[in-house]
């Protein structure tokens, strides 16, 4: 799971589930109790949801997000938390590792109402060798991603091109 401190006690979790949906909880300091924010499940899951329900006993695994999800947080003014007034961002990545082959990036820097900010696959352009997803992105400074002023790095999100699952073959894979 990954924790963001949105600021005066509130303090949000993001994790991703076997099911194949991506949650937000609020830790509420106030009564002890964890609220669910909302629930995100990518369109490659939708197939799963009959079966995931009817909960069949089978011994075919579905698999959702079980990629470990990261955050970038831009804090303006350096205070630790999440403030969206003063300009702070707060933004997610994470890819499906066994559950599939796609990364997601999400801005939750309004928790109560994320969006989506891309999707990658093998059908984007430059990624159509994109295996499984099992690598953990993670968020960097870079030179290539030059600001609109054309002095400081931005940040980009790198990870590796993913397993193949012909590897799972007894065969020898490609």
């Amino acid at each position: 799971p990954v924790v963001i401190n949105y600021g005066d006690g509130d303090i949000r979790i993001v994790v991703g589930t076997n099911h194949g949906v991506l949650h937000m909880f609020e830790d509420t300091d106030a009564t002890n109790t964890i609220i669910e924010n909302w629930a995100f499940m990518p369109k490659e899951f939708f197939k799963n949801i009959a079966s995931l329900k009817n909960n069949y006993t089978s011994s075919d695994k579905v698999y959702g997000i079980d990629g470990t999800p990261v955050s970038f947080i831009y804090d303006k003014n350096n205070n630790g938390t999440v403030e969206v007034s003063d300009g702070d961002k707060a933004w997610v990545f994470f890819g499906l590792r066994r559950g599939g082959s796609s990364y997601y990036g999400l801005d939750v820097t309004n928790p109560a109402s994320p969006e989506l900010l891309w999707h990658i696959d093998q059908d984007t352009a430059g990624f159509s060798e994109l295996g499984e997803s099992w690598s953990t992105p993670r968020v960097v400074y870079s030179r290539i991603n030059i600001s609109d002023d054309g002095n400081a790095a931005k940040p980009a999100v790198i990870f590796a091109a993913g397993y193949s699952t012909t590897k799972d073959l007894p065969t020898i894979g490609t």
